[in-house]
């Protein structure tokens, strides 16, 4: 089974694993809130700053991944997603995904603000 943390505090990072939910009908993936203290401490080898900054996946032998590397883990286990992982690895790909990837990751409070009802956005928007 793969894990994948996302910041449950991020609208987009909440509707992603919710698509990923959604295509995950064999249930190889376990979604979790990194936000749960029981989740970091759960996965030790997780750095909680880097995890807060992009999406980490641990594999099975307990191998993290993070960013565009932690989609590409999650797609593998998605039978209609299996066509991402070999995409990204084409030359010149998979580092333009890191670098939008990155981008994405960075902007996220930012674009969500209004769906943020408590205000919470605003903390962590740079």
């Amino acid at each position: 089974m793969v894990s994948v943390l996302f910041d449950g505090q991020c609208a987009l990072c909440r509707a992603s694993a919710d698509r990923l939910r959604r295509a995950d009908r064999r249930h190889a993936l376990a979604l979790l809130d990194l936000n749960d203290p029981a989740v970091l401490g759960r996965f030790p080898q997780v750095d909680a700053a880097r995890a807060r900054a992009l999406m980490q996946a641990v594999d099975a032998q307990g191998r993290v991944f993070s960013g565009v590397d932690a989609w590409m883990l999650a797609a593998r286990e998605l039978p209609r997603w299996r066509w991402l992982p070999p995409l990204l690895r084409l030359p010149g790909v998979h580092g333009l995904a890191a670098c939008v990837y990155a981008w994405v990751a960075r902007n996220r409070y930012r674009w969500n603000r209004g769906q943020c009802a408590d205000g919470s956005c605003r903390l962590h928007a740079r």
